[in-house]
């Protein structure tokens, strides 16, 4: 089973209101008293895409086993979150491969959690769909050429939960990067172009990241 279930999402548009890191503190308790783990908080790291939802002044992304935890940690958390919130389900099930690529599909991608060392940044694309039917080809398709540049797919799919706000995306993918370096490499490099030319034809998204609140320092585990 995967670490996470779940994953939440902070878009917080708010001037001025990023977390201090008192706040984000007590952000972190309390999603480690509800099973999850704080992964990421602060200002938005990058900006790749700004074609739906404007971009927000800052992001965080947690993760949680269940459904409850998650709910839990907004409903008690309010107060010191982004004004739009929303859950989604992790991937469970290893990506799909191109057949001619099995050979150099890397060892931790048949399993349902990626290593520590490829959460270093997280990227968060909030999709509007203008072919949802070319848009699911592609999310069924494009993940592998991630894992093959050093990323990891976390998110992928419909079903945004939102727990609050007005609005959730009509799709969502979360990705995991080790730094910028193999993030940038992937989305210029010619394995995901044609895949990135495809979602051009089927989407329109916002595509930002932050940095992982652990990046440099060992990380735990959620016991």
């Amino acid at each position: 089973m995967p670490r996470f279930a779940h994953y939440v999402i902070t878009w917080g548009e708010e001037a001025g209101r990023v977390p201090p890191a008192e706040g984000v503190g007590e952000l972190a308790s309390s999603a480690a008293a509800n099973s999850g783990e704080l992964l990421a908080v602060g200002p938005v790291h990058d900006v790749s895409e700004r074609q739906a939802r404007p971009v927000p002044e800052w992001l965080a992304v947690a993760g949680f086993r269940d459904p409850a935890g998650a709910r839990a940690w907004v409903a008690g958390a309010q107060e010191r979150l982004g004004t739009t919130t929303f859950a989604a389900p992790a991937l469970t099930e290893p990506v799909w491969w191109p057949e001619e690529m099995t050979g150099q599909r890397v060892d931790w991608s048949r399993k349902p959690e990626p290593p520590l060392s490829r959460l270093g940044l997280f990227v968060v694309i909030w999709f509007e769909l203008t072919d949802p039917v070319q848009f699911l080809d592609y999310s069924a398709h494009y993940k592998w050429t991630v894992e093959h540049a050093g990323g990891a797919c976390l998110v992928g799919s419909p079903g945004a939960e939102l727990l609050h706000g007005d609005t959730v995306p009509e799709a969502l993918a979360v990705m995991a990067w080790p730094d910028d370096g193999a993030r940038q490499a992937w989305y210029d490099g010619d394995e995901y172009r044609p895949y990135k030319q495809q979602r051009h034809r089927a989407s329109r998204s916002t595509n930002i990241s932050v940095l992982a609140r652990e990046m440099g320092r060992p990380r735990r585990h959620i016991q």
